[in-house]
């Protein structure tokens, strides 16, 4: 993943990163602008109430968000509700994320998904900072392909 470039828009989509990856701090700094990191732990996302508290307390969803993955998407994909222009959410251990629930999994992944290219998509309009959204799945180096895998699947 050396030559990876984690802003750009040219490849929208959830990034699987192996742990213990180098990235250059050149290609890891995000654009100019207000800047949100969510870190979050894929070992305490067992269940949707899991991903749900992670998002809601990481990410700082609003309090109106309901705990419900269209909310999430909802949330995610209007992001007015959050002072920041450039979004970055990373899991830890995403390999252990709803692990025992492929359907909600394969939910999570798609809205993750879904929210990089929406956001990327979005044009750019003059007098209006455009919005990043980069989501970062770390895993293990031996089931990185496995994971690349089912997440291009969505």
């Amino acid at each position: 993943m050396s030559n990876a470039i984690w802003w750009t828009q040219d490849e929208a989509g959830v990034r699987i990163v192996p742990t213990g990856s180098t990235l250059s701090v050149a290609r890891a700094l995000p654009p100019t602008g207000l800047i949100y990191s969510a870190r979050m732990r894929g070992q305490e996302m067992h269940n949707s109430d899991g991903v749900f508290t992670q998002f809601y307390e990481t990410l700082r969803l609003p309090d109106y968000s309901g705990w419900n993955w269209n909310a999430l998407r909802d949330c995610l994909t209007d992001l007015r509700w959050h002072s920041a222009k450039h979004f970055l959410v990373t899991i830890d251990d995403a390999h252990a994320t709803l692990s025992g629930n492929p359907e909600e999994r394969e939910i999570l992944f798609h809205i993750l998904n879904d929210t990089a290219n929406f956001w990327a998509g979005k044009p750019e309009l003059p007098g209006q900072e455009k919005v990043t959204f980069q989501a970062v799945l770390l895993c293990p180096p031996e089931i990185q392909g496995e994971m690349l895998r089912e997440v291009r699947a969505q």
